[in-house]
């Protein structure tokens, strides 16, 4: 069994909802999961449209020993990287799920995944982009070289001895660090990945510029429609865009942090379109300001915290 996750806060929820839909739309023989890095009763789960559509699995539902410190001490979005690797050895100790498939949540599928990407491969990671941008454009690749050569928001991983040794691995280093911090080294989870085609001899880096198409690898990626289907460079389908730093409030604008204009590309409209009309649909507004059950008033609140952790890093 396939099994496709994401994660989200509860004010995120239309977000993960919206992914799901359009995942099982495409992948109707995935089974799906919503991993809230939150905290709901049950009650209100029960009230709670949409979630009820999908199966929860809530982060106290996990028992890791890493619970207190994360929930603790780190902030959302934190929350959601330091928790990824928990959710995935969760669901890789169940007898019937074969392999996982990772999506962050503000992802929107317009077509399936290549079938090597379902069939092949223990571990699958996808590079931010796989050719060099135009020297104006230069800040793409410094980015990069700070957040690191392969993006978080996307990985499979299939059930095997490799996989165990990785998320050990992986589970050590970026669990209870989970810190932001150029210059030091740290960019959340992300910065270890650097090392998985390394460490890890059966990872496979994905270059299919159908995958994880964002305004990172805009400079190398255009869209078009043929057919009805959302098209990579006139050649290969479009399986999932990545609206990272997206505004629900300014829809047309591709990213807060990319380089491009919507008048530079006016080929990414029609998915901005669609994104910003799924969300509505799924309630956007109304979840958005919803505040986090661990967040809202823990350690991450107050402008000590990195200073703290700073410390702790300091005495290893």
């Amino acid at each position: 069994m396939t099994l496709f996750f994401t994660i989200a806060t509860t004010n995120y929820l239309p977000f993960a909802v919206s992914l799901i839909d359009s995942a099982k739309q495409q992948h109707p023989e995935f089974e799906v999961c919503i991993c809230l890095t939150d905290y709901l009763t049950p009650d209100a789960i029960a009230k709670n449209k949409l979630m009820r559509k999908y199966p929860i699995l809530q982060l106290h539902e996990l028992q890791a020993e890493e619970f207190g410190f994360i929930t603790q001490n780190y902030n959302p979005m934190q929350l959601a990287n330091s928790s990824k690797i928990l959710f995935a050895r969760h669901f890789l100790d169940k007898k019937e799920i074969d392999q996982v498939i990772f999506g962050d949540s503000d992802m929107l599928f317009f077509g399936r995944l290549p079938e090597n990407v379902i069939n092949e491969h223990e571990i699958i990671l996808t590079p931010h982009f796989s050719s060099p941008p135009p020297v104006e454009m230069k800040r793409q690749e410094l980015e990069v070289l700070n957040a690191g050569l392969y993006n978080g928001g996307f990985f499979k991983l299939k059930k095997s001895a490799q996989v165990d040794a990785f998320i050990n691995w992986h589970r050590e280093r970026s669990v209870l660090d989970c810190i932001y911090d150029f210059k030091r080294g740290y960019y959340g989870e992300q910065l270890w990945l650097n090392f998985i085609p390394l460490y890890f001899k059966n990872a496979h880096v994905e270059q299919n510029t159908g995958l994880n198409v964002a305004y990172w690898n805009l400079h190398e990626r255009t869209i078009s429609q043929k057919e009805g289907i959302f098209m990579v460079n006139g050649t290969t389908p479009l399986s999932f865009f990545h609206f990272s730093g997206w505004d629900y409030n300014h829809p047309l604008n591709i990213s807060k942090w990319t380089l491009f204009t919507p008048e530079m590309r006016p080929d990414v409209k029609p998915l901005l379109e669609e994104y910003h009309k799924v969300l509505k649909a799924n309630e956007y507004e109304h979840y958005i300001k919803m505040s986090n059950y661990y967040t809202a008033n823990n350690q991450s609140q107050k402008k000590s915290f990195f200073k703290k952790l700073k410390k702790k890093l300091l005495k290893k």
